[in-house]
């Protein structure tokens, strides 16, 4: 949910600007590309409410669970973005004494249990994460990586994370059972898992270059299946969440260089755009098929967003 992932976002824009050009579970069915039976014959229609952190130029919601608690980042007129919460009806800005400071932090989460994870960059500009529940702070890095993010949290304690190699490229990590396990598609030059569910299914996007993305969905047994959704024009596509009954969610890039949500429910597809925005980011959904995100508005601010099924 970090700067990282937003650069990677803008690259990928800029991309998709200049070309124009398995095992699952049972909810989710990964399908192959450019298929029209793909494509919700019945779309879900959706309710939508902004959300903005007050005083906020910009603010980004990038999880929710099933009781409606919310985290994300906001940001104040000419500082970083900062970790932030929305509980009980009300936002909080995040704090873990003085290690968020006054640089990069963004939360995700809360899983069901609560757990809330944070990304923050120190002084030095390295990437760090933490895991907060019930008032307590814990730092997670991963030996031998300087910069590193987590990016979920499963309800038995997995970690879904990424770390940046000298190169620059970013590689997948799954901490289980005391055990970090690299997470990389086959063949590919980067590997950005994005989220996990309850059970530790897990999805993001590889790529082989910056005009060549793709999400990914990978298995309990660790087998990849490659997602590229079946909408007209997409051309890239990231999966930022799955939820405990497989729906994947995220977005892609049109041949126009459009930016759309997406929610895919048991392999059919369906674009989820904010009415009246320019772009549509889609970053997780919960078990009741809430969605949570963000979209730009015409003058170029972010706002966070929920979309509810109706």
């Amino acid at each position: 949910m970090p700067n990282h992932r937003i650069s990677h976002r803008r690259l990928v824009q800029a991309a998709v600007l200049l070309t124009f050009a398995s095992a699952g579970s049972a909810g989710a069915t990964i399908p192959s590309a450019g298929t029209d039976a793909n494509v919700a014959a019945h779309p879900v229609h959706y309710s939508y409410q902004t959300f903005d952190y007050p005083g906020a130029t910009d603010t980004v919601l990038w999880g929710i669970n099933d009781f409606g608690a919310m985290a994300g980042q906001y940001s104040l007129s000419g500082q970083q973005p900062h970790a932030m919460a929305y509980r009980n009806g009300h936002f909080e800005s995040l704090s873990a004494g003085d290690l968020l400071g006054n640089n990069f932090s963004a939360a995700g989460g809360p899983n069901n249990l609560g757990v809330i994870f944070v990304d923050y960059a120190d002084a030095a500009g390295l990437q760090h994460g933490l895991i907060m529940q019930w008032g307590q702070v814990k730092t997670i890095d991963f030996p031998g990586h300087p910069s590193a993010n987590i990016d979920g949290v499963s309800l038995t304690g997995a970690i879904t994370g990424v770390y940046w190699a000298s190169n620059g490229y970013a590689h997948g990590i799954l901490r289980q059972f005391g055990k970090d396990t690299l997470v990389d598609y086959p063949a590919s030059r980067e590997t950005y898992p994005l989220g996990n569910n309850g059970s530790g299914e897990m999805v993001g996007f590889w790529d082989t270059s910056p005009t060549d993305v793709h999400g990914f969905y990978r298995g309990l047994n660790g087998k990849f299946s490659s997602i590229d959704v079946p909408l007209p024009g997409a051309t890239a596509t990231i999966a930022y969440a799955i939820n405990d009954v497989g729906q994947i969610a995220g977005e892609y890039f049109d041949t126009a260089g459009h930016i759309h949500g997406f929610v895919g429910t048991r392999g059919q597809y369906q674009s989820l755009d904010m009415p009246g925005a320019a772009a549509t980011f889609v970053t997780n959904i919960n078990n009741y098929g809430v969605a949570v995100g963000e979209y730009k508005d015409t003058a170029g601010h972010t706002h966070g967003f929920v979309a509810t099924p109706r």
